[in-house]
């Protein structure tokens, strides 16, 4: 069963890097560990990214205001993927929970798959003549 989920202003605030009350610890727990915390992660960074469609408000040429627009959303979307691990561990930090503890929860999920990955790996590698 799923915790209690915060209302549309409460998870606006959680996406831009607010903290939310205690009675969502649980939620927030879920929504960093969970099977689709990759995908929450983006759907946060697409909230703060928002802003840069005012871009296209500057006066000048329509595919100029479009390129910037595109290099402001490959850019953020380039830092923000690249360190997802690190502000999912803050959020967690800042809610009250240990460090780590995303990654163990998501490690213990994914036991039997890492352990064929890395067989798999493990197999590719020794066969490699370097």
């Amino acid at each position: 069963m799923r915790p209690k989920r915060p209302g549309a202003v409460r998870w606006l605030w959680y996406a831009v890097g607010g903290t939310l009350p205690d009675a969502y610890r649980p939620w927030v727990l879920w929504d960093l560990s969970a099977t689709t915390w990759v995908v929450r992660h983006f759907a946060r960074v697409m909230v703060l990214l928002l802003p840069v469609w005012l871009v296209l408000l500057v006066p000048g040429p329509l595919s100029l205001r479009l390129s910037m627009v595109a290099a402001g959303y490959v850019t953020g979307l380039y830092f923000s993927l690249s360190f997802m691990e690190d502000a999912c561990e803050r959020r967690l930090v800042r809610h009250g929970y240990p460090v780590g503890l995303n990654r163990r929860i998501r490690e213990e999920a994914e036991s039997g798959d890492r352990a064929e990955i890395v067989a798999m790996y493990a197999a590719y590698h020794s066969d490699r003549p370097d």
